[in-house]
Formats: structure tokens, sequence, C-alpha cells
């Protein structure tokens, strides 16, 4: 298991301390293709819903490992360390993939642990889950059991998918409650939107059991004026009528954003105080997690 940051608490520790005020409400961000914002969304809604006191998981399964990275693990780092394909050998539980996510890289001076924000981490090898699924009996619902297995001691469990309509997605569709798309303000961006829809209706014709659909909508690296791009302010303005009663707040374009994900950093630790910072604050308490009273 790595070596974790002093103070950091273990999983299982959270495990023995009882459960959470859940169980878990599971969203899967989804795009059949990459650089929609998935990620980046995924990691700063869970953070901020952790600062607002909810305890809150990432589910990583992504071969490109772009969740654990953000939260501080980079796939080099992680030899001893149990991660999702793991678990699909066999060797390890869901549980045991499960580490606090850090402000800041493993290792480096200054890195601590982020209170109640947690990461069921990737690994590159996860490309070959497609093929391992596919030959499992019930292969659609691997994933529910995980994370059923762990639903109660969470308040909120985000589960980033790679960039396609595949086997592991369909897996995140039936695990979760709800599904967010997530989508750039352009055309191309937009069509993928009714892909999603059709997919998920598909899969509830064709197994039993499961109630996720497309809730909500999320704009990310939206133009904040015409003169940054008027296709993009246009299909912006379209989106909003298409999906206005699933429309989150919109994430401003920022150049802060792939700062903080190169400084391995929740934009809430990385600039405290930036616009960027502040929508996903606003998409967090639109989705209902808004500061717990203590």
């Amino acid at each position: 298991m790595l070596p974790l940051p002093s103070g950091a608490i273990p999983f299982s520790h959270v495990l023995s301390a009882g459960p959470s005020a859940g169980p878990a409400r599971v969203y899967a961000m989804v795009n059949q293709s990459g650089g929609a914002g998935k990620t980046t969304s995924a990691v700063n809604v869970a953070a901020s819903a952790a600062e607002y006191g909810w305890r809150t998981l990432i589910v990583d399964g992504d071969a490109q490992c772009d969740a654990s990275v953000a939260c501080g693990y980079e796939p080099d780092q992680l030899e001893g360390q149990p991660n999702l394909y793991d678990v699909l050998l066999g060797s390890a539980t869901f549980e045991d993939t499960i580490v606090p996510a850090l402000a800041g890289p493993l290792g480096a001076k200054g890195t601590v642990a982020i209170d109640n924000l947690y990461i069921a981490l990737a690994s590159s090898e996860l490309e070959d889950a497609e093929q391992m699924l596919a030959t499992r009996v019930g292969r659609e619902f691997w994933l529910r059991g995980l994370i059923e297995s762990v639903r109660g001691q969470f308040d909120l469990i985000i589960i980033d998918c790679p960039g396609n309509l595949g086997l592991y997605v369909v897996n995140a569709i039936v695990a979760c409650d709800e599904v967010i798309g997530c989508v750039k303000p352009g055309w191309k961006e937009l069509r993928a939107l009714t892909r999603i829809e059709l997919k998920i209706e598909e899969i509830q014709g064709a197994l039993g059991g499961v109630k996720a659909f497309l809730s909500k909508v999320l704009v990310v690296d939206a133009p904040t004026h015409r003169s940054q791009g008027a296709v993009y302010d246009d299909s912006k303005k379209s989106v909003a009528e298409a999906y206005q009663d699933q429309l989150l707040p919109m994430i401003r374009r920022s150049p802060r954003i792939p700062e903080a994900y190169a400084a391995q950093k929740v934009l809430r630790v990385f600039d405290r105080s930036g616009e960027a910072t502040q929508d996903y604050f606003d998409v967090t308490k639109a989705l209902g997690f808004k500061r717990r009273q203590k």
C-alpha cells in the first residue's frame, strides 16, 4: 500500500468509523469523446462537495488515469497499491483501491490529504477492461456490485468514464442513479448528447432494473464573450434551449484549469478565488450538495 501524507485517513479507517449520512447518490460523467471535461468536472465537483462536508468518492475508470493524476497519484507511483485492474483480476477488493485524494503530488513537500475526498485508483492496464468484461456473466453489472459495496460509506460517488460508450461506460450507467452529460459548446459535442440518451434507452430496454437517465447537462469551456468564438457562443445558446431544465451552471473557459491539472491540485486548492473554481462550487450546489450544517 502507498505511504500517505501525515494526517491522511485511509479508507479502512473510514469503514471502521461507521456509515456516512448516505447511502450515496451516484453520478456518472459521460461523453463518447475525450476532451469533454468529464475528468475535470468529476474531480472538481467532488472536491467542492467534500469541502461542503460531504464524504465523496471519485471512481477513476479511465486507462488514462487522469482523475488519479489530478488527485496526486501518478500511475508509475502505484506499485504495490491495488487499483481497479487488480479488482478485475480478482487479486484485490474494491475497498483496497480507495485512497485519500491529495492536494498535490504524492510525496511532494507540502502535499496533504483533502478532507472527505477519496478516489478509487485507475491503471493504464484498464485499456484491457472491455475484453475482460466481455467474457463475464452479468458483465454489465460488475461496477454496480463494487459501488454498492461502499455506497453506505459515502454521500456522493462520481464515476469518471473514458471517452466512449463501450462496456465500461455501460457498467457506469447501470451502476449510477443519474448521468451527467459533459460537453463543450460545439455542434459536434452537442450531437453527442443525443447519442448518450439513445444509449441509455438501449440499456434500459435490454437490462432490467436500470434507473439511470440523463438528468443533467454540464457545459464546460464556455466562452465568456462572443469574440472568443461565434460558433461556440451560438451552440451554447442552443444547448441552453434544448436542455434548459437539465442545464447546470456553465463552466467558464479558464487557463487555470489545465494549470491546476499540471500541478496535480483541485481548483479550490490551486486557484481558490478563480472564476472556474466558483463555477464548480455553483454546479455542486445546483446538484443539491450545499454546505452541511455541523
